[in-house]
């Protein structure tokens, strides 16, 4: 008697069906520590950061000679200045840059004579420098939970001072051949026979995807030999396939033998080929019945087995394609070379936008953090800001993944990398592209369209924040401000104060590393020492720029500075005292339309939630009363 299949099901159907039926058993992870050189594939069990800078020195990035750089101002070329042997020193690419030196000139702008050299130009400080944290930064998050390790990510960590990394356990499947007819192929094939074949694809494509396959032997169609196989294989494994017993045949038994062991869910799907599949759950793990013919066996496992791998792996789909967009940015080419430049890119009403990103050889992290290339022909000058050009989708970047993306232009916190993990976490699709502009250029950034929302904390003449920034720039329109997080901003100095810095009154003469300009932070010092009719030509190194409370942070823990405004929650991180200075709202400003699009919503609820809260308070500095709360402009 043959065996007559159940109703069959949609796709969709079945895919539902194995959702609701293995929920648990894509919650049940195991964990394992391994080496960062053998992690390439592998999924991050938990957050990863960053124990070292990198570089973790201040290092030369030319071939030529340190020099402090005031002694150079008054070179030019129809002035050359000659320096003596006690005023530079000679250095390779990557060397430790030697104090007092805070420059380098390139050794070809110099002219060698006896001990002494010549130069006909004046450097900045830190021209020609990579500065310590230039590219990643101690105790910085550099990955989030269940990101999947691409080759630049080993570097990355490795350079980070990781030696080991804790990664999800690769899922075990074990694949039953089965037939009175399949052979191994081992030996000369008689008439009758058929080589199993079908397992190498299914090995292959498992382990293509990061989990691990084995093959058991071939099983002869008696009943009680595959139940016996199957109940053995659920216990040792995560999942079991068995091939070629799934069919409507009389010596078909899978669907009875999953229903004898645990609970059939579907047996037939509405797919051709791949219809005779079979779906069970044995003691809450999947038991998956593939049809013999090949590419029937390849379509069910594409297009069953490996979604219900992405999500006990949490993996996602890679596509790879080219897309078209507009600059935000200019780009120079090279002229004599075809250039790769890393771009992010952004959807801001059915239209992509291409920002490029740092063109350094060694900031590798901006290769993980990038989406794509934009490759510049040869004896091409380039593009214009505004101009359109096309990308090159790097593998693991999916084009729908575009539309769950919002871009957030502006000042930066180290909340909005807290938003990124919490969406992780859940397993949501929707993620936070940000660029660290400061909150003036975010705002304008918003003007042209150019983004979704620019964070922003504007202090105004009347000691509230954003609110004049938006009336200057968006008068006319309707606009909304989300609250994101309360801050309270002050001076990070070095553990022990030694400076005993008290107040902004006793800023005078020492150095400091400020925020760029239209930063929120730097508009507020500026504010304070306004107030104490302090001239920013008094404090040493008011005109260097970093764009990160982190990187602000750093450069007072490696005692390059004196002192630095930023937030406590950075004061805190990097193990630095705080001088608390005032509280400040730091808000995403958007166009009030915006706040219907699902992604926005999304973020909305995500500030809302007890659990945004809990993680932003455990940084410690913050207030989250009123996070998520929306504030209307209608100007």
């Amino acid at each position: 008697m043959r065996n007559r299949y159940l109703k069959t099901k949609s796709l969709e159907e079945v895919n539902q069906l194995i959702d609701e039926a293995f929920k648990d058993f894509y919650k049940q992870l195991e964990v394992e520590e391994i080496k960062v050189r053998d992690s390439l594939g592998r999924v991050a069990w938990e957050e990863v950061y960053s124990k070292y800078s990198s570089p973790s020195f201040h290092s030369c990035a030319m071939d030529g000679v340190m020099v402090e750089s005031q002694k150079t101002m008054t070179a030019r070329e129809h002035k050359p200045l000659t320096l003596s042997k006690d005023d530079f020193a000679y250095c390779d690419t990557g060397d430790p840059l030697i104090k007092p030196y805070d420059a380098v000139i390139m050794i070809e702008d110099v002219l060698e004579k006896d001990d002494e050299i010549i130069i006909q130009a004046p450097v900045h400080p830190w021209e020609n420098v990579r500065p310590i944290g230039e590219d990643i930064i101690e105790k910085d998050l550099i990955f989030p939970q269940f990101h999947q390790f691409i080759p630049i990510d080993l570097s990355i960590m490795l350079s980070a001072g990781l030696k080991t990394v804790k990664v999800l356990k690769k899922p075990r499947i074990a694949i039953i051949p089965t037939g009175d007819e399949i052979v191994s192929g081992d030996e000369d094939l008689k008439i009758g026979q058929i080589i199993e074949s079908n397992s190498a694809m299914f090995v292959a494509m498992a382990e293509e995807m990061g989990a691990q396959a084995e093959v058991l032997p071939i099983v002869k169609d008696d009943r009680d030999l595959l139940r016996e196989t199957v109940a053995k294989a659920i216990e040792d494994y995560d999942l079991v396939l068995m091939n070629a017993g799934s069919s409507a045949g009389r010596d078909d038994y899978t669907s009875s033998i999953a229903q004898d062991l645990g609970q059939l869910l579907a047996h037939g799907i509405s797919i051709k080929p791949g219809k005779p599949a079979v779906i069970a759950s044995i003691q809450g793990k999947p038991f998956i019945g593939i049809p013999g013919y090949p590419v029937s066996g390849h379509i069910v496992f594409q297009e069953v087995i490996r979604p219900l791998l992405e999500k006990k792996m949490h993996l996602k789909t890679i596509n790879h394609t080219y897309l078209e967009g507009q600059l935000t940015r200019p780009v120079i080419g090279a002229l004599k070379n075809t250039e790769y430049v890393r771009v992010k890119i952004g959807k801001i009403k059915d239209k992509l936008f291409f920002t490029p990103m740092d063109r350094g050889a060694g900031s590798s992290y901006s290769l993980s953090q990038s989406d794509g290339y934009l490759i510049i022909p040869r004896n091409s000058e380039g593009y214009l800001k505004d101009q359109y050009a096309q990308v090159r989708l790097h593998d693991h970047v999916e084009v729908k993944d575009l539309e769950n993306r919002i871009v957030s232009i502006g000042s930066h916190d180290m909340v909005l990398d807290l938003i990124n993990d919490l969406f992780a976490k859940e397993g949501s699709d929707y993620r936070l592209l940000s660029s660290h502009v400061g909150s003036l250029a975010g705002l304008n950034a918003l003007l042209k369209d150019n983004c979704h929302l620019a964070p922003s904390h504007l202090l105004g003449k009347d000691g509230s924040y954003n609110n004049e920034a938006v009336n200057l720039l968006f008068k006319g329109q309707e606009m909304a401000m989300i609250q994101v997080v309360g801050r309270r901003q002050g001076l990070m100095v070095e553990k022990g104060n030694p400076k005993n810095i008290q107040a902004i009154k006793d800023l005078r003469g020492l150095k400091m590393v400020n925020r760029q300009r239209g930063a929120g932070t730097r508009v507020l010092f500026d504010y304070l020492l306004g107030l104490e009719g302090i001239d920013p030509s008094e404090i040493p190194g008011y005109d260097h720029e970093v764009t990160t409370h982190l990187a602000a942070a750093l450069a007072v823990k490696n005692k390059d500075v004196d002192f630095a405004v930023g937030v406590e929650s950075a004061a805190i991180k990097m193990g630095l005292d705080f001088i608390y200075l005032q509280d400040e709202d730091y808000e995403f400003v958007l166009k009030k339309e915006s706040l219907e699009l699902e992604p926005i919503q999304k973020l909305i609820q995500m500030l809302e939630s007890q659990v945004f809260r809990d993680a932003v308070n455990a940084l410690g500095g913050y207030t989250t009363s009123q996070s998520g709360h929306v504030r209307y402009y209608e100007g």
